[in-house]
């Protein structure tokens, strides 16, 4: 299939309805080719003829009530073309009901809606915002939710399609969030629908297929026929124009189906005219020479209902025809149903689509090679499309002047206001400068008064911190120092006391061993208890300074479980598990090695029996090295895992310890910019994870 270009057609309906038919067309040149053009001139026939076939249902909505409308109601659609007989004939109107005793809501409410439909066929969206909620208070107070929408959304119509202001297009949401407000699947049906014209205007199909598709459901679901059928040829036409025929044809049999079970059935209530454009539409989804006998079939279904229903418009059959005279190749035929369709859209006045008759009739009779009719039609296509040329200019024309009219009286009226303005502004100016003078005093004199209280704020601030600080440091020393009381004191008196021992009383070669490992445990306790506390009081004084080297991981660890053995209880197994061959590691090695001493030191101080295990792992992903410490030993609750990470705090106070080795752990991880945690969701004692950046 060919690509090709895609463009809007409006067309309207008595009902009030309207309805934007996407067409395929590829711009002919002067005597362009008639079968580029065959999807439009079906669609052109087909949205034309569903004018009429629309009456039959405004006939059946509308129950005049003779007795308060006069005759000359009915034929107020006569006059549309007419402006000033129309406008007089609907005053007259107006008048006597009017004049009617009793309720005059439901004859207003078709008054009004033919009122509000007449400017809609004519573009006028001032007089449309005027009459529109009329209409719409009518079909309120009628209880009447499809008109209120369906009317509204002829006001949004005409905006979408007249390059109206920004402000103007903001109606359209108004709708749209009236309908969720009510919670109305109504208007949300008409107000997708809506949505979809919008890009549809802008040549966004991509974004209008779904809210076609979205209105289309829910005019299905209300069984709004009227609605949804225009709306599935929509859809059927823009799917073509994508090269989705089968797409398209699926939905085309979904829409067959609904004609048939109308015709067989009263589910659903079609007209016959309407069923005739849903069985016309298989001229837009089967395009190919081969489908010839499927359209035959429905060429032959649509013969047997105008049999049936004589009195209906035949454009539809017109169209078929023509189109099946196209995959035919049979010119002479093609030309005739051209002819009548051509009378057909001049009986009813329809200037454009008969013009583009006009075109494809020229493009026909050119590839027929009747070169001196084509040029003749041509002629007649040109000379239409001038006078539609130059009405449309006189209008826009006429529109253009009796702005500038408006806009040229509202000038001067404001020129007459600007002068009286002018001596108001001289004074107001003075006044200004003097009151701005007097603020400007004002504001310097608050501002150095509001400066001078945030230095006093400031300061006061600053000696309450510094008395906080103060404080604090009298409270961490008094608690220092009774903590060192108690942990310098014992490892201390042992070391004496053993001393004494070993001078003073004669002993076995075993039990002077055991002294001394018992002195030797001691003073590595007091020695790292000092270490510890010399550690953090230069980390607290800011005195070290940094550097980095390159860690070797796997010779780190191996040295760190030779500098452990003499920590390791008979019942516990230490080991070092590997992720890979080795890993190189750029950090400060005495931190890395002080955070992984303290960490080991404690596992195994606190696990009497089962294992110890040092590892790591390499997560490249997320940019980091992870090294566990874990134990089998006493474990810490879930809710102690930030607190055992404080200062001088102790899970448990008997077992030796100043309780500032964790605190060490994460003060030193924080300078390299790495973080020590516990592992709360391993139950079998502790996991410490010691997490560094790789970089």
């Amino acid at each position: 299939m060919k690509k090709v270009s895609l463009f809007y057609i409006r067309t309207y309906t008595n009902t009030g309805k309207f309805l934007y038919i996407c067409i395929s067309k590829k711009i002919p040149k002067i005597a362009g080719q008639y079968f580029a053009m065959r999807n439009g001139l079906y669609l052109i026939v087909i949205l034309c003829t569903f004018l009429l076939s629309t009456q039959t249902k405004a006939q059946k909505e509308v129950k005049f009530n003779q007795d308060s409308i006069p005759p000359a109601f009915s034929k107020l659609k006569t006059y549309y073309n007419q402006p000033e007989v129309y406008l007089s004939h609907w005053e007259k109107i107006k008048k006597d009901i009017d004049n009617k005793k009793g309720d005059k809501t439901t004859d207003l409410f078709y008054l009004y809606k033919d009122r509000n439909y007449f400017h809609y066929k004519h573009g006028d969206i001032d007089s449309m915002k005027k009459y529109t909620p009329i209409i719409k208070d009518l079909s309120l107070r009628l209880h009447n939710e499809a008109e209120y929408y369906r009317n509204w959304s002829l006001l949004c119509a005409n905006i979408i399609y007249s390059n109206a202001s920004e402000d103007d297009m903001k109606e359209l949401d108004k709708m749209y969030n009236d309908a969720l407000d009510r919670k109305s699947e109504v208007g949300l049906a008409f107000s997708l629908n809506e949505i979809a014209n919008f890009y549809g205007a802008n040549k966004n199909y991509a974004k209008a297929l779904p809210y076609i598709t979205q209105a289309m459901q829910l005019f299905e679901k209300l069984k709004f026929w009227d609605e949804y059928t225009p709306l599935c040829a929509n859809y059927m036409v823009i799917l073509m124009s994508m090269d989705k025929k089968q797409e398209a044809q699926n939905v085309f049999y979904h829409l067959d189906s609904l004609a048939d079970v109308s015709l067989n059935t009263s589910t659903i209530n079609m007209d016959t005219a309407r069923i005739l454009m849903i069985k016309d539409m298989a001229s837009v989804v089967f395009t190919e020479p081969q489908d010839t006998i499927v359209l035959r079939k429905y060429l032959t279904e649509m013969e047997n209902l105008y049999r049936k229903s004589p009195h209906v418009s035949r454009i539809y059959l017109y169209s078929t025809k023509k189109e099946y005279a196209t995959l035919k190749g049979d010119f002479d035929i093609l030309l005739a149903y051209l002819d009548s369709c051509a009378e057909y859209y001049q009986n009813s006045h329809n200037m454009t689509n008969l013009k583009r008759m006009y075109n494809n009739k020229a493009s026909a009779l050119h590839q027929s090679h009747r070169y001196d009719e084509a040029y003749l039609m041509l002629r007649k296509y040109i000379s239409l499309s001038d006078s539609l040329y130059k009405n449309d200019t006189q209008k826009q024309l006429n529109e253009l002047s009796t702005r500038y009219n408006l806009n040229k009286l509202e000038l001067e009226a404001r020129g007459l206001s600007l002068k009286a303005r002018n001596i108001q502004f001289f004074y107001a100016c003075t006044l200004i400068v003097v009151l701005v003078a007097a603020l400007i005093i004002g504001i310097k004199f608050y501002r150095h008064k509001l400066k001078n209280n945030r230095l006093l704020k400031k300061q006061a601030q600053e000696l309450q911190q510094a008395n906080e600080k103060a404080q604090q440091a009298q409270l961490m020393k008094t608690a220092f120092i009774q903590n060192m009381n108690h942990e310098v004191r014992t490892p201390l008196n042992a070391i004496v006391g053993f001393s004494e021992c070993l001078a003073e009383i004669p002993m076995s070669q075993e039990e002077t061993r055991e002294i001394s490992a018992t002195i030797k445990k001691n003073s590595d306790n007091l020695l790292k208890i000092i270490s510890d506390m010399i550690s953090i009081a230069n980390i607290d004084s800011g005195d070290q300074r940094l550097t980095y080297q390159e860690i070797p991981v796997n010779e780190l660890a191996n040295k760190l479980l030779q500098e452990m053995k003499e920590y390791i209880q008979p019942k516990v197994k230490f080991y070092y598990t590997p992720c890979q061959t080795d890993y190189i590691l750029s950090s400060n090695e005495d931190i890395v090695h002080q955070i992984l001493i303290n960490l080991l030191h404690n596992a195994l101080k606190f696990t009497s029996s089962g294992e110890v295990e040092l590892s790591y792992e390499v997560d490249n992903k997320n940019n980091k090295l992870y090294f566990h410490v874990r134990d089998t030993g006493i474990g810490v609750k879930s809710e102690l895992k930030e607190k055992i990470f404080s200062r001088f705090y102790k899970v448990d106070s008997f077992i030796p310890g100043a309780g500032l080795g964790l605190s060490l752990c994460r003060i030193l991880a924080e300078r390299i910019k790495a973080r020590v945690y516990l592992d709360d969701t391993y139950h079998d004692g502790c996991l410490f994870t010691f997490e560094h950046p790789l970089k």
